[in-house]
């Protein structure tokens, strides 16, 4: 068979192949000609990132990656951009991984091992993954790259939400508040209370809170009172993305289920006194997911301990370690950043803890390799301090995060003895039920 005809055959047989599967199969021009990609899923939809129709899926759904004409049995990496730019492997984005081997959907800093797996006698490859209610929605991007070979090839995916019924009228009833303001909006270190009434006596409720990137976050199931009401309370710290987020609660026996949103802001940081901060090393304030770049303050009380933080594209802060100024009030800190971290324009903030000096600078992060190929992947989350001035004990590395939500409440009023007996449960919940 001649090379033109073998090419078009295995297309053929892919695109059969998705339609026995129920789904849709698109591959985009490879990067080194010879290599494809295809994705399989159940759907279609418009690719921001080529503007063309591709292969699209829903979250808690699998997807199937077909790899072609790559060399006999040669190793290939595969990894996946997120629509914000983040590229993980499927060892760690799979949704069949747990945190914190995997994504948690509000930290996500699992060590990045890369995907390395070995192709057939005929150069080809097939698997199955599933996408989780822990991805957002959007464009993503698979890579697969040949070691052997350097063959690289991409196409891409796109995450669409369920268009589900609005749910059922009930007399239930759901209210997020600011505990101060009553408002049902607030800014970043809000107190927020939870209000549910009109669910069953002693019933279960299941509570879920979608971001506005549509990626979902468990809350602490609650446990209704004699008439059917609960509350709970939590902290909307600096960890979140800002923007609105859609919190849902279900009755395990009642099946109510409700729907209420909530409008979160970022605090705002206004500079003081004369310190000065300037991103250096790096030309036009730029770097890319694979570099590193050096901040410089100077100004500050003689060796005052200085606070950093990062304000993310999507306004989430991450902290880092401590620095010191020098005897003349001046600090550097080398910071690294690595796959795990978006695009986009970050924020970074110094400020003194002696002075109260504070003063911001940007640098601009764009996209780096689209591989994940470092079997030795760093365990800290980042952005991280890989040098500095003073070399004190613990002003390196990055500052670990919870990913789980900082819930005020005391143990729930539950009692096993009297909790309405329920056959089965819902399923956990794949995204929001708009």
């Amino acid at each position: 068979m001649k090379p033109h005809y073998r090419r078009f055959f295995a297309l053929g047989f892919s695109l059969v192949l998705a339609m026995v599967l129920g789904g849709f199969a698109y591959n985009s021009a490879a990067q080194n000609r010879g290599g494809e990609l295809f994705v399989l899923g159940p759907t279609t939809a418009s690719c921001d990132r080529t503007g063309q129709v591709a292969t699209a899926g829903y979250q808690d759904a699998e997807l199937g990656l077909v790899l072609r004409n790559f060399w006999d049995n040669e190793g290939v990496f595969i990894s996946i951009t997120f629509p914000d730019g983040r590229t993980f492997s499927p060892r760690v984005a799979d949704g069949r991984v747990l945190p914190p081997q995997g994504l948690d959907g509000l930290i996500d800093m699992p060590a990045n091992f890369p995907w390395f797996t070995p192709t057939s006698n005929g150069g080809d490859y097939y698997f199955t993954m599933r996408a989780s209610n822990r991805w957002p929605y959007g464009s993503y991007l698979f890579t697969a790259r040949g070691r052997a070979s350097n063959r690289q090839t991409q196409g891409c995916f796109v995450l669409v939400p369920r268009v589900d019924p609005a749910p059922a009228a009930s007399p239930a009833t759901l209210i997020v508040e600011d505990n101060t303001t009553g408002d049902r909006s607030g800014l970043h270190g809000a107190t927020v209370n939870i209000f549910g009434r009109g669910f069953r006596g002693q019933e279960r409720i299941t509570v879920w809170i979608t971001a506005p990137d549509g990626t979902v976050l468990p809350y602490p199931d609650q446990f209704t009172s004699d008439v059917g009401s609960f509350a709970s309370t939590f902290v909307f710290d600096s960890r979140f993305p800002t923007g609105e987020y859609a919190f849902t609660a279900r009755g395990w026996a009642s099946n109510y289920q409700v729907i209420t949103r909530f409008r979160l802001s970022p605090q705002t940081s206004t500079p003081t006194g004369w310190a000065q901060l300037r991103v250096a090393w790096r030309a036009n304030e730029t770097a890319n997911q694979n570099q590193e770049f050096e901040l410089q303050g100077q100004f500050f009380d003689p060796l005052e301990q200085i606070r950093i933080w990062a304000t993310l594209p999507d306004n989430s802060i991450r902290d880092l370690p401590l620095q010191q100024a020098n005897t003349f009030g001046e600090f550097f800190a080398v910071i690294a950043l690595d796959q795990r971290l978006p695009v986009g324009t970050y924020s970074f903030t110094a400020r003194g803890l002696n002075s109260g000096r504070l003063v911001i600078d940007q640098v601009n992060v764009t996209q780096g390799s689209p591989n994940i190929t470092n079997f030795n992947p760093s365990a800290n989350p980042a952005p991280q301090v890989v040098g500095n001035n003073s070399n004190a004990p613990g002003s390196f590395g990055g500052v670990p995060m919870n990913p789980n939500i900082n819930t005020l409440d005391p143990a729930p009023e539950f009692r096993p003895d009297r909790q309405v007996p329920v056959t089965l449960p819902p399923a956990v919940p794949s995204g929001p039920r708009f």
